[in-house]
């Protein structure tokens, strides 16, 4: 279990018999590409530049033991771009202190992060700081962690420290700590910018003197069950969405594919014939040359079963995954990339056993669209335009071939750049009043609060978002037979996993003392996108992807609970 405080102070205090190892740049071991050496009046540094394949590297002259603990401090001064989304500052295999970066950003903001690594569980802890670039800054950053203790501490320049539980068992024994790459020759994780006053302390111990300011490590809620509804040894199942049919029996939907992004994503459904204890073998519904995600699937008030996907050449967006798959690329390329994905609707007629050709549509959001009692569509879609952010709100036809879009929920600046708060991954339900309510991902590690909008005019104009307490992405709201709305989202903050909670307001405001904790153990962030149906016997049913110690990928999940 983790645990992940905002400490207004922190004192880290070194254990007796205590080495500091200061290094000289001058002694640093270089590369195949050398970093340069700067000298003015504040000492020497490392200057380091690197391109998208090859980077300045140099290696510390020694190897250390953190396995009683190890503090690092050094000081940095980045440029505002950077040539990956990942530059190492250091770099020790199980220990990685870098940015998220994004190239395209002119801006220079960053997330500074430390990532350690259990490499025998796939699994890692870390710790994100907002990194704000100012040209021609030097910033200080103070790493800490102590394996007896069970917790390891980020601190950078004069903010607070932030502080996690140890969750894996990274190897700290006979450590070699790399400073502006991966590796000392060829690596595509190269930092532009200068290093000094490098400064290691072992063995450490770290003193939890200070003020919890936040408390985030909630135990696994009273009454919840879970059961595997997928998992499939060697690939990696996602994105999921549940129904109850028309039969009675329950269907899941997700995404199959090689890895998260890749071009062999196709969209899979199972079957339950027991409420959920059992599923069947997963059998395809789509599948194209491209990469199909983000189903969705539900039962129509007329008896049709309605499911929905995206689809995208993902594996192209990213630099480090174009080069993964050049076959698969050319072809895209030749045929023709626009010719490839877009938001599709397939209908079934016989109960979801099988369903018609894919209907093509305007906009996607991964929940699928809210359905009114007369059959008619609304979906609220991403746009960007004039500079801005949209969410636009489409009204459809029950057959889904004629949209119309009707308004538009919400708009903010288009921003660039890791500090950036962006909307994304909309989803509406519909109260029993007639109210239309949107809520809106906001996916920046210094936000991810869920957004909300209303709408009494059937999506024609809307409030202005409100910021909620809750936190986690991207969100799906259920109508409870009560009347209780109820959100469910992924945690990708510590510890990781799946959580909901529930609005008796129609969602102005949120229970969030009473967060309802599915999940609290994911090994990484790859995880969540919950969707949530009630039970005939007032359970319910939330299905999400999941990553932990005990599979090897990424799987589907359902958990049982009452709210």
């Amino acid at each position: 279990m983790k645990q992940t405080f905002l400490l207004s102070s922190l004192l880290l205090a070194a254990s007796l018999g205590a080495a500091e190892f200061l290094l000289e740049p001058a002694k640093a071991e270089a590369g195949a590409k050398a970093p340069q050496i700067v000298t003015d009046a504040f000492g020497a540094s490392l200057k380091f530049t690197a391109s998208a394949t090859d980077a300045a590297a140099a290696k510390i002259p020694q190897n250390f033991d953190f396995r009683q603990g190890g503090r690092i401090e050094l000081e940095f001064q980045d440029e505002a771009v950077q040539t990956n989304p990942f530059p190492r500052l250091l770099e020790a295999g199980s220990i990685s202190l870098h940015f998220q970066a994004d190239p395209n950003s002119k801006d220079g903001d960053k997330m500074l992060k430390v990532l350690l690594n259990d490499a025998s569980t796939r699994g890692y802890d870390q710790i994100m700081l907002p990194s704000p670039y100012k040209a021609g800054a030097w910033h200080k950053v103070v790493f800490a962690v102590d394996p007896a203790a069970g917790r390891c501490t980020l601190q950078l320049d004069d903010a607070p420290a932030q502080s996690a539980v140890l969750n894996v068992s990274p190897k700290l024994d006979k450590l070699q700590f790399l400073l502006g790459a991966t590796a000392l020759a060829k690596s595509s994780r190269g930092f532009n910018g200068s290093i000094r006053n490098v400064k290691i302390t072992t063995p450490f111990a770290i003193d939890g003197a200070g003020q919890e300011a936040e408390q985030s490590n909630k135990p696994v809620s009273p009454g919840v069950r879970r059961t595997v509804i997928s998992a499939v040894k060697g690939r990696h199942l996602a994105f999921p969405g549940v129904a109850k049919l028309p039969g009675g029996d329950l269907a899941a939907v997700f995404r199959e594919g090689e890895a998260h992004v890749c071009p062999y994503g196709r969209i899979c459904i199972v079957y339950s014939k027991d409420g959920g204890r059992n599923w069947s073998a997963p059998v395809a519904v789509a599948d194209t040359e491209t990469d199909e995600r983000d189903p969705s699937i539900q039962t129509l008030p007329d008896g049709r079963v309605l499911l929905t996907h995206g689809g995208w050449n993902s594996w192209m967006f990213y630099g480090n995954t174009a080069g993964e798959f050049p076959q698969e690329t050319a072809y895209i390329r030749q045929a023709g990339p626009e010719k490839f994905g877009g938001s599709h609707y397939l209908f079934s007629d016989d109960g979801g056993r099988t369903f018609g050709r894919p209907v093509k549509v305007p906009g996607f959001a991964p929940h699928g669209p809210a359905v009114a009692a007369d059959g008619t569509l609304y979906q609220p879609s991403l746009g960007n335009d004039g500079g801005k952010r949209q969410v636009y709100f489409y009204r459809g036809t029950p057959d889904a071939k004629n949209w119309q879009r009707i308004g538009t929920v919400a708009e903010m600046p288009k921003k660039s750049g890791m500090l950036a708060a962006l909307y994304e991954e909309p989803h509406t339900a519909i109260l029993p009043d007639g109210t239309f309510v949107t809520a809106i991902r906001v996916p920046s590690p210094v936000d991810g609060y869920m957004r909300i909008s209303f709408s009494h005019d059937q999506g024609r104009s809307w409030s202005e978002p409100v910021k909620t307490p809750v936190r986690g992405y991207p969100q799906h709201l259920l109508v409870l037979k009560d009347g209780r709305l109820l959100a469910t989202y992924g945690y990708r903050y510590q510890p990781m996993g799946v959580r909901a909670c529930v609005s008796r307001d129609g969602g102005k405001t949120w229970d969030i003392d009473r967060e309802i904790v599915l999940r609290n153990d994911g090994v990484n962030g790859d995880l969540g996108y919950p969707v949530s149906i009630e039970l005939d016997n007032g359970e319910v049913l939330a299905v999400y992807y999941m990553s932990d110690k005990e599979h090897d990928n990424c799987f589907i999940e359902g958990a049982f609970f009452r709210p």
